[in-house]
């Protein structure tokens, strides 16, 4: 199927070397806006994509402490706006793998619609070693797609997902954070799975809302973790 796209708007911005492009896409086949950030350092010449997916109630823009270290460090990186004000609550009861299974499917042809978009306008990024990050929600959409595109993700980085099964596949390298006030689903992190708890860090400040502190901790351990 031809994927068509429209951007409506782009806006650049600056944070020291870092610039910040805010624009809304259109899948026309869908008839969905798709608000995405990026953020790129034109002084390095990395060509590893980092694609953030947000938790559910966040913004895409909720992840900027991540988002400008990579950038600073060379990835390109791209947060996706994943839920609109138009959509459907997220459900909440029943069997919540079958229930929310329609909006990570949601997700996955986000992301899909945006790589072929960055495909076209910047061919010579890396689109075949993928890094996904995924807060809550935003963590499930990155385990199915990794479990859909297997050949096109190389490392994913969990900010507390819990529901969707993290992908068996020993060529994608998993770092879960987790958090004090829950757990995962039964079955869903494999028992090898890297897991790093910072102190005091809850669900909720897996994003800009954390304090300096957490955050701190998770840009030096995100960082370690893509540079091993």
């Amino acid at each position: 199927m031809l994927i068509k796209f429209i951007i409506f708007l782009t806006i650049n911005s600056f944070i020291d070397a870092v610039e910040i492009k805010t624009m809304n896409m259109f899948d026309t086949n869908r008839s969905r806006d798709i608000p995405v950030v990026t953020y790129t350092d034109e002084k390095t010449n990395k060509k590893s994509v980092v694609i953030i997916n947000h938790g559910y109630g966040a913004k895409n823009t909720e992840y900027s402490f991540i988002a400008n270290i990579l950038a600073e460090h060379g990835y390109f990186v791209v947060s996706i706006q994943h839920d609109l004000e138009t959509d459907k609550p997220l459900p909440i009861k029943g069997n919540l793998f079958e229930t929310r299974k329609p909006l990570w499917e949601r997700g996955v042809e986000n992301i899909s619609f945006v790589i072929e978009k960055l495909k076209k306008t910047k061919p010579e990024l890396e689109f075949n070693k993928i890094i996904l990050i995924g807060h809550s929600n935003g963590g499930d959409i990155s385990m199915m797609f990794a479990t859909v595109y297997p050949k096109m993700v190389s490392k994913i980085i969990s900010l507390d997902s819990r529901r969707h099964p993290f992908p068996r596949n020993l060529n994608i390298e998993i770092l879960r954070f987790g958090a004090s006030d829950d757990e995962p689903d039964a079955g869903v992190v494999p028992e090898d799975t890297q897991v790093t708890y910072i102190k005091d860090a809850k669900h909720i400040d897996l994003c800009d809302r954390g304090s300096s502190y957490i955050k701190s901790e998770l840009q030096k351990s995100i960082i370690q973790f893509l540079n091993k």
